[in-house]
């Protein structure tokens, strides 16, 4: 019951239930890139991803039969949509994961909100203004800050694929975003919404599972275990938390997952946090402010 999960969080908590919430949603995210990471050391993205889509899709399921619901939904062609550039984006974020330092990794994912106000502006026609375009640039020169400035400085080593890989990531992600918003815009059921994720996740690795499968120790089922539970809890805090607070005020709260990674990157992977790192992060947190004061974010 929502009641009285608020009115724990409020006896347990010395901030507001929204506020509570939103951070906690940070927190659980933050956790299962922690254990993204951890997994992805000896275990390949397409089990990290499939195991992550039984438990969402095991758990919506079993949400959806409770409430009698459809779980095909009438827009169909617009949740087929949403199912693959999901699971796209959710393989590429992962595998960027991977790739990058944690920190490095969450900032360049969080660049989706700037991608989801100019996806939305071009097919759904929502308003786009200067500052819009303003704050893409700022953004796109944050990651660059991020990265150590590459090709202006001949000491830094990039990979091309991997920036390629983690940014397209990123844009698929705010791609997926849109056709959630249009998806409840056209009354589809929340669940609904959700459930065609990982119905498209887990056909989609099981084929690439026979080449691509290691028998996983028993510490490894543990990461995949969390990466999964994990997202379910991301999921849960973030929905509550949109209910007691406006979107305006409720998206900019999500951001504190970066200085969560910076912190988990040290604690877990040794990552050294640069000068470079920190400013580039503020300029891609002050590049997201910009599009929220815009109204432009989905809400």
């Amino acid at each position: 019951d929502t009641n009285k999960i608020t009115n724990l969080v409020s006896s347990i908590s010395p901030f507001s239930p929204g506020l509570t919430y939103m951070i906690l949603s940070a927190i659980s995210f933050c956790m299962m890139t922690v254990f993204v990471k951890l997994a992805g050391e000896s275990l390949s993205t397409v089990q990290i991803v499939f195991v992550r889509g039984v438990i969402t899709l095991l758990f919506t399921g079993l949400l959806i039969f409770r409430e009698k619901i459809n779980p095909f939904g009438n827009n169909k062609k617009l949740l087929i949509m949403r199912g693959v550039s999901g699971t796209i984006a959710l393989f590429l974020v992962y595998e960027s994961i991977k790739r990058f330092p944690l920190s490095e990794a969450t900032v360049i994912q969080y660049l989706f909100p700037i991608f989801t106000a100019l996806i939305a502006a071009l097919i759904i026609s929502e308003p786009l203004s200067k500052n819009i375009f303003g704050a893409i640039l700022v953004g796109l020169f944050g990651v660059y800050t991020v990265l150590g400035f590459p090709f202006l400085i001949d000491t830094v080593e990039i990979n091309i694929n991997n920036i390629i890989i983690a940014i397209t990531g990123s844009f698929l992600t705010g791609l997926s975003y849109v056709l959630v918003r249009q998806s409840t815009k056209v009354n589809e059921h929340p669940l609904v919404v959700m459930f065609y994720f990982p119905l498209f996740t887990v056909p989609f690795c099981i084929p690439l599972l026979f080449s691509n499968w290691a028998n996983p120790s028993s510490k490894e089922w543990g990461f995949l275990l969390l990466v999964g539970v994990c997202t379910q809890l991301g999921q849960f805090f973030l929905t509550h938390g949109y209910k007691e607070l406006p979107a305006a005020k409720a998206a900019p709260l999500s951001y504190v997952q970066v200085p969560f990674a910076m912190i988990m990157g040290t604690i877990f992977f040794d990552e050294v946090i640069s000068l470079n790192f920190i400013i580039g992060s503020l300029l891609v947190l002050f590049s997201i402010f910009l599009v929220i004061s815009n109204r432009s974010e989905i809400k």
